[in-house]
């Protein structure tokens, strides 16, 4: 894979889960690192995520910490470089909290969107990357999911994420912008946040614990190693003719929760203590990546199966 070597990148969103392991991987390369976070209390350990991953760099000489708020137009004019790629990850996450927290997670994530993207046409940025979801699709109408599928989100998360993909398109077609949006699928891997299913589960069977899992566990998942994403974020930021498009990012290789729920059982080789309870208000049933088009224009081809994945998740979190 080529690599982005040299540039001035900044991140939004970088002391989070898939933008410190995308951090870790570009300032490898020599590029200078904006970073912008606001570092919101939705989950524990942000600090020391970024402090972890921020340990062998100098601040100003490696990269540049704001901590602010996309929201808040004056963090634009910290940013002390001319910046040629924008990699926008910074959201609020969480289906179920976006449904308690419809207002904060709408404001949040869509006007913050829309001023990276004023941002962005005013400084003449290069290249802009915006990271939507899955959940843009809503539970499938056929499947695997190509990117021409129906969307019907069902949470004011999916909402946001939809709004931001068609301001993209909005900026792109009026404005030039060169935006590329990718749809990622469940998410998970080494520093993953609290709340998500597989850190969650360890988590709780490390301890002896009874693990809750909503409906018959019998929804499947697309989960997606973290370096696969991260590689999907490279390849579409390398390529120029990629504008104006969407592309899925995901293993296409999905798999029920219960099937997940068992392999974890077998790497912790603990008593298995289950309980199901019922489903949640905004989950879909399945997530399933049609990745062709990802594949044959960006070369984006996961690498990391679900077996390796929960290892190397595992071996991290013990």
């Amino acid at each position: 894979m080529m690599m982005i070597k040299n540039k001035a990148i900044l991140i939004t969103g970088a002391a989070g889960f898939i933008g410190g392991h995308l951090f870790k991987t570009l300032i490898k390369e020599n590029n200078y690192i904006v970073v912008i976070d606001n570092f919101h209390d939705y989950y524990s350990g942000k600090e020391e995520n970024f402090k972890e991953i921020t340990k062998n760099y100098e601040i100003s000489k490696d990269y540049q910490l704001i901590k602010g708020d996309l929201l808040d137009k004056s963090v634009y004019s910290k940013i002390n470089c001319d910046i040629d790629i924008v990699f926008h990850l910074a959201a609020q996450p969480g289906v179920r909290y976006s449904i308690e927290h419809a207002a904060e997670v709408t404001n949040n994530n869509i006007v913050s969107t829309v001023n990276i993207f004023e941002y962005a046409i005013h400084h003449n940025i290069k290249k802009l990357i915006y990271s939507s979801s899955s959940s843009v699709y809503g539970n499938p109408i056929y499947k695997p999911l190509d990117e021409e599928h129906p969307k019907n989100p069902i949470s004011p998360y999916a909402v946001s994420k939809l709004a931001g993909e068609i301001y993209a398109d909005l900026y792109y077609r009026e404005f030039n912008l060169p935006v590329t949006s990718l749809r990622f699928y469940t998410v998970y891997g080494p520093r993953g946040r609290p709340d998500m299913a597989i850190r969650k589960f360890f988590d709780l069977m490390l301890k002896n614990k009874e693990i809750m899992i909503y409906g018959d566990g019998e929804q499947l998942r697309d989960f997606t190693y973290i370096s696969d994403i991260v590689d999907g974020l490279i390849l579409a930021a390398e390529n120029e003719e990629v504008s104006g498009e969407i592309f899925n990012l995901g293993c296409s290789n999905p798999i029920s929760v219960n099937n997940l729920v068992d392999k974890m059982y077998n790497i912790v080789k603990k008593p298995k203590k289950v309980k199901y309870i019922e489903k949640q208000q905004g989950d879909v049933d399945i997530t399933y990546s049609n990745t062709e088009k990802a594949k044959k224009v960006l070369n984006y081809i996961p690498k990391v199966n679900i077996d390796d994945g929960l290892r190397k998740t595992y071996e991290w979190l013990e």
